[in-house]
């Protein structure tokens, strides 16, 4: 492990790290096939220096791409009903955490993403709208939407 995942891992208590598939509520995401080295940061587990009951996302990925450029996803999983402003605002917190432990001037590729079972369709429209985009270190993102079940790999890429 080197670079941008390595100042991470340091960066954090090694308890609110997770290996392996992400679930949560009954909705799974596979990381088969997301780029290496990587970790995810699960922030319901202690470890994080988030206060209890702060707004958070699910789970944060970090990762390596080939290239040399990082990933940085932001990732909330939801089985029930969506609400776009909810979740929103957990991905966006996620993206702040991620502002304080990457620099600047990293070079990364920024996906804040959410796995759902269905989306009703107004709830999709505003997530498609200015107020889907989360930011992070002036890049400035929609919210990539993807099934429970799926594999993180292909909400990442194009």
């Amino acid at each position: 492990m080197t670079g941008l995942v390595k100042r991470v891992r340091d960066a954090l208590d090694p308890r609110c790290l997770v290996n392996g598939g992400l679930n949560r509520g009954g909705c799974k995401v596979s990381m088969a096939r997301a780029p290496k080295p990587r970790l995810a940061v699960d922030f319901d587990r202690p470890g994080t220096w988030l206060p209890l009951g702060a707004t958070r996302c699910d789970f944060l990925v970090v990762a390596e791409g080939g290239d040399g450029v990082g990933w940085v996803a932001p990732l909330e999983l939801k089985r029930g009903r969506l609400h776009a402003a909810e979740a929103v605002r957990q991905l966006q917190a996620g993206a702040r955490v991620a502002e304080r432990l990457i620099p600047s001037g990293e070079p990364l590729r920024f996906r804040p993403v959410v796995a759902t079972g269905r989306v009703p369709k107004a709830e999709r429209r505003r997530l498609r709208g200015n107020d889907g985009r989360i930011r992070l270190h002036g890049h400035v993102e929609a919210v990539r939407l993807m099934s429970c079940g799926d594999r993180l790999a292909r909400a990442l890429h194009p």
